[in-house]
């Protein structure tokens, strides 16, 4: 529930706090931090640009940090700044591209921006990663539904 969201949420704040005040070089836990931020942003009734202006900083410090780029690419998803968010998840992938949550994140992208032979690309290139048979034909169905519209 929300009152319960909103102590875990000033609790995981406070703790993240504490250690940048041990460690103010510490850009996971101000990564962290600004993820807090941003998520909690409704429950505790504060504008979440405070969390996307830390996850901003994380990358100027390390442009390639996996943690802070995936979720400013996800903001951006909900936000509706579609075009961000491929920019974030491209680099992640430039980073490692093996990390299969950003080619599911941009295979969405492209089906909500009517670009269904991108989806596509992404989707095989997602599938081309997995072992699980369940999933695999999940994602074949799914494909199959995209080449159908």
């Amino acid at each position: 529930d929300s009152i319960g969201k909103g102590t875990m949420y000033d609790e995981a704040i406070r703790c993240f706090k504490k250690t940048l005040e041990l460690d103010t070089t510490n850009i996971d836990a101000q990564a962290n931090l600004g993820i807090c931020y941003v998520e909690s942003a409704g429950i505790r009734g504060q504008p979440p640009m405070a969390g996307v202006k830390m996850l901003l900083d994380v990358v100027a410090k390390n442009p390639n940090h996996i943690n802070a780029l995936i979720n400013l690419g996800y903001f951006a998803i909900q936000s509706g700044q579609y075009d961000k968010a491929i920019l974030r998840f491209e680099k992640v992938l430039q980073v490692d591209p093996n990390f299969k949550e950003a080619y599911i994140y941009l295979a969405d992208i492209y089906v909500k921006t009517d670009k269904k032979d991108l989806a596509i690309e992404k989707l095989l290139k997602y599938r081309s990663m997995l072992d699980d048979n369940d999933i695999i034909e999940q994602v074949d169905n799914y494909i199959t539904k995209l080449k159908k519209n």
